[in-house]
């Protein structure tokens, strides 16, 4: 079955909340749904997309669908193609954080300024 959301147990008045003020607003009447993935894992994007269009993204599956909409991941990827890409990209991560001091040495010391300085006159220096 290939529907947008998973269900994680999780009130559905717990993401959008009602105003304090608005006390006569009746409970939502929607229910998260399972996401549109297979068994093996893989996505059905247009169908998925057009979900998205009509529905919006439920905040808990929301960082996993923007992967997929920004290319990060093959729609055909498996749930473990996805968790070793994952890995891969934190480790290249850390290595790049750690080269960064020895690329541009006053990069995290406070002492580069990347916006202009605005003098009392008003003036850009």
């Amino acid at each position: 079955m290939n529907i947008l959301w998973k269900d994680l147990g999780i009130p559905t008045d717990s993401f959008h909340e009602v105003r304090v003020e608005c006390t006569d607003v009746p409970k939502t009447k929607f229910k998260i749904k399972q996401s549109a993935f297979s068994l093996e894992g893989h996505l059905d994007i247009g169908q998925t997309l057009g979900r998205i269009y009509r529905g919006g993204i439920h905040p808990t599956i929301r960082g996993e669908v923007w992967e997929f909409l920004l290319g990060c991941f093959d729609p055909k990827s498996t749930y473990e193609e996805r968790k070793e890409i994952r890995l891969t990209r934190r480790e290249e991560y850390g290595r790049l954080k750690e080269l960064c001091p020895y690329m541009f040495p006053l990069v995290g010391s406070g002492k580069f300024i990347t916006a202009p300085v605005i003098t009392e006159d008003g003036t850009p220096t």
